[in-house]
């Protein structure tokens, strides 16, 4: 089945990309749905699909490029145009239709508006497309126009974006919108704090584009957001992300286990990541490299709590394990932490002026000191990722916003 999928999407991408007669005699909103189609095979799972998306929008945007001014008086024309540069495409084929003068006034504005949304020109964007009712447009263009709108506006009014980010999923199901949307929504959720906003749109997800081409990179910045949500461990939380995860196939599971034990106790939450460490042993096949992450991180969970002697033996045992150059240094610094807890602090020296005498008291040893607050963020910066996993994941988050550009569309 996969290679079926795999040699369809190539002869499809084919036939796109070099085109013939008929479809140079296509007009432009019936180019632009050979597109979505694409895109419907990038939701589908299609890397030879992404892969040809860059090479694609250039062959359509040489095609629209040579259509003749008239065309552009037709309005399914020139909102096919937005469809293009928000999924991606060349702008310079916006600036070449409003230079023609033939577009209809709606539409010219719906170009304008998207042409400044692209190119990073907030206020005026939010002008021009800001009033426009997405629901009054063909389902396509609005799905396309509600994304962009909730883009401009997330940082100050959440809760609205979060409504145009439905919108869009409503008028484009199943579609690529819908994916991208989806995805905003989560991270809108963990910059909200909003927990069960948070895990709800994550289970849509999961449930719905668990296939798709982003899904692999979704599950990498959700784990990361979850120490970013004021996730602390709590028992209702674990059960809700439990409940979550045990739907997905076993090895989505662990992945996003190992994701979310690694990124929890960089981020100094040691509860979270040892729940999950321990839910990825469970999972991992024996002696596997996933089954020595998963004791890592159960080991250096447990050096950041009370249990950091369990934790020491546990990274001890792990000594021969060629782990990647981040994993490597995350066990080194624990281990280093853990060896510093062990060593019990030296009595006070007496006093020159004190004489002992059989009345006074002995000094007593207590126990190893607990773990300081300040040595968990000590051990995240101490933690630097040679791999590219944790800062790229970090990087990921930082650049979530980026899910409602074109060119993830």
């Amino acid at each position: 089945m996969k290679l079926w999928r795999a040699l369809l999407a190539g002869f499809f991408i084919a036939i796109l990309a070099t085109g013939n007669c008929r479809a140079e005699a296509k007009p432009p909103y019936e180019v632009i749905r050979s597109l979505e189609s694409l895109h419907d095979q990038m939701v589908a799972g299609s890397r030879p699909a992404q892969t040809a998306m860059p090479n694609v929008l250039r062959q359509l945007g040489a095609r629209l490029m040579a259509a003749p001014p008239s065309v552009w008086k037709d309005a399914r024309n020139t909102r096919a145009i937005v469809i293009y540069i928000l999924s991606g495409g060349e702008i310079r084929v916006a600036r070449k239709v409003l230079a023609t003068g033939t577009a209809p006034a709606a539409e010219k504005q719906l170009i304008e508006g998207a042409l400044a949304y692209l190119e990073g020109l907030k206020p005026q964007a939010k002008g021009l497309l800001g009033n426009i009712d997405a629901r009054s447009l063909e389902p396509m263009v609005g799905s396309h126009i509600a994304l962009a709108q909730a883009a401009l506006i997330a940082d100050e009014k959440p809760a609205k974006a979060l409504k145009l980010l439905d919108l869009a999923r409503v008028l484009a199901p199943g579609t690529l919108v819908e994916d991208a949307a989806l995805r905003r929504e989560v991270f809108l959720a963990e910059e909200t704090s909003d927990f069960d906003k948070f895990i709800a749109m994550a289970d849509q997800y999961f449930r719905r584009f668990n296939r798709s081409v982003y899904a692999e990179s979704f599950q990498r910045e959700f784990a990361i957001a979850l120490t970013r949500i004021s996730q602390s461990g709590n028992a209702p939380q674990l059960a809700s992300l439990s409940t979550l995860l045990n739907d997905l196939p076993a090895r989505d599971q662990l992945r996003l286990y190992l994701h979310v034990a690694q990124a929890s106790i960089i981020n100094g939450k040691p509860v979270p990541g040892r729940w999950a460490a321990m839910a990825a042993m469970v999972l991992a096949a024996r002696n596997t490299i996933d089954a020595h992450r998963a004791a890592l991180y159960d080991g250096v969970a447990s050096v950041l709590t009370s249990d950091y002697e369990p934790g020491l033996a546990e990274l001890k045992e792990l000594e021969s394990v060629r782990f990647s150059a981040s994993d490597t240094q995350l066990r080194e610094a624990a281990m280093g932490l853990a060896m510093q807890i062990r060593e019990w602090p030296a009595p006070p020296p007496p006093k020159a002026d004190d004489e002992l005498s059989e009345n006074a008291p002995l000094a007593v040893m207590g126990p190893p000191p607990q773990l300081p607050p300040a040595t968990l963020p000590t051990l995240a910066s101490t933690v630097k990722s040679t791999d590219g996993t944790i800062a790229s994941a970090e990087k990921m988050l930082a650049d979530s916003k980026a899910l409602l550009e074109g060119n993830d569309q």
